[in-house]
């Protein structure tokens, strides 16, 4: 689950449902777990306080990642031709789990829909579902096919910056914007005593239409004394 939710503390009820959802299967699980024992631990579930994520993901019998979502788990899942099973937490990892399952690698289940029967369908749908698998290593193929390899570009870049001192030509000019340039003050500013203009310009509108009204109505309250 990453770095911001530790595994040893999601609430009991979600515990219990990945230990049984587990338990229903015989391939093994190795689960990033941070203290030194789970209650109710299945035989098949290895425990790890850190495990190398992508090394593991690069063994050619797993069949399945199971992640919160996020960016760099994202990445190192397509990388490797991994399918995914994801329990978004907060923030990107929604939207990331939502381009997983629109691009037919993946399967996201929200957190509070977790339980042993949504785990063990989906668990048993990406492993029992060619497809998954073959659209996670189609994403692969077309995320490793590049002139360079990372490391390669990094270091090309790197060289670059120091053959040609410092790179000067390629500096952003917004790093020479005084602060009130470059989150656009005098705009916003603008936009702000535009829309109070605005709407005290349509309050008064409704203002002077209500007394205009009332004006009238007393008028003609006037005008039925005076005929009487």
């Amino acid at each position: 689950m990453g770095s911001n939710l530790q595994s040893s503390e999601l609430p009991e009820s979600i515990r219990k449902a990945f230990l049984e959802a587990f338990s229903k299967f015989k391939q093994r699980v190795l689960w990033k777990w941070e203290t030194d024992s789970l209650p109710g631990q299945p035989k098949n579930v290895r425990l790890g306080k850190w495990l190398p994520q992508s090394d593991i993901l690069a063994h050619p019998n797993v069949r399945l990642f199971i992640t919160h979502g996020g960016l760099l788990s994202m990445q190192e899942a397509i990388y490797r031709g991994v399918p995914l099973l994801g329990v978004p937490i907060f923030g990107d990892q929604g939207l990331n789990m939502g381009r997983a399952v629109s691009a037919g690698y993946g399967l996201k289940i929200d957190f509070v829909n977790v339980t042993t029967e949504s785990l063990t369908w989906a668990i048993r749908e990406i492993i029992e579902t060619p497809t998954y698998r073959e659209n996670a290593q189609r994403l692969s193929r077309i995320y490793r096919d590049q002139p360079l390899t990372p490391l390669d570009q990094a270091v090309f870049w790197t060289e670059y910056v120091i053959r040609h001192k410092g790179a000067p030509h390629m500096r952003s000019a917004s790093l020479d914007l005084a602060w009130y340039q470059y989150f656009l003050i005098a705009v916003l500013t603008l936009a702000a005593v535009s829309s109070v203009i605005g709407v005290f310009l349509i309050l008064r509108s409704i203002v002077r239409k209500i007394c205009s009204g009332r004006r009238q109505d007393t008028d003609d309250l006037l005008r039925q004394k005076k005929r009487s």
